[in-house]
């Protein structure tokens, strides 16, 4: 039987109901059995790695923001090693347990893949899941597409779903200017925020 596995990675600083969503449209859509939360490390392109929270604290959040849904689970993967964590060497790891991979991503990072570590191993190791963020026409993204197919033959979907509207860095804002949150983080994961005054 082909074991099959979905990656979520992301700095998740913290996570939203909008990554939740993502994952819940790529279970539904791709029939994938079960997908990992992996947050990452010391992220490797992080604009500002001061605003990042101790891995504890994301690793809490992504908990209580997945505990609802059985077909998802925290790895811890990317925050054991140390140094910066790149996809490519994840996947590395990732093929010898699992036959294959699903990467569920942000339909922008479409246009930095191939600024990542070994873009080619990555495009060519894994079936890439891109959810639009508004931030791209459904045809700027099919010619991004078809382009990084061409180039790497990349295999790359589309999942098929509103847009995103939240971020991570609006909520981090938002927080420090004691502006409500309401519908884009979970609620106990809001909570948690609140009484380990993150973010202030």
């Amino acid at each position: 039987m082909e074991r099959i596995i979905g990656i979520m990675g992301g700095t998740f600083n913290p996570i939203h109901l909008g990554h939740i969503q993502i994952a819940v449209k790529a279970h539904e859509q791709f029939n994938i059995p079960h997908i990992l939360v992996m947050p990452s490390g010391q992220p490797s392109s992080y604009k500002d790695t001061s605003v990042v929270v101790d891995a504890i604290h994301r690793c809490a959040m992504i908990e209580l923001s997945i505990k609802k849904y059985p077909y998802m689970s925290l790895s811890t993967m990317e925050i054991e090693r140390t140094g910066p964590t790149f996809t490519s060497d994840t996947l590395k790891i990732l093929k010898n347990s699992y036959d294959y991979i699903y990467f569920l991503i942000g339909a922008d990072s479409l246009y930095a893949l191939e600024t990542w570590h070994d873009p080619e191993y990555v495009m060519t190791n894994c079936h890439i899941l891109a959810a639009n963020r508004d931030n791209h026409t459904k045809t700027q993204l099919d010619n991004r597409i078809e382009y990084l197919k061409k180039t790497y033959n990349a295999n790359i979907s589309l999942i098929s779903m509103d847009n995103v509207y939240i971020s991570s860095s609006d909520i981090r804002q938002r927080i420090k200017q004691h502006l409500p949150v309401d519908n884009m983080l979970n609620k106990e994961a809001e909570q948690y925020i609140l009484d380990n005054h993150l973010y202030c």
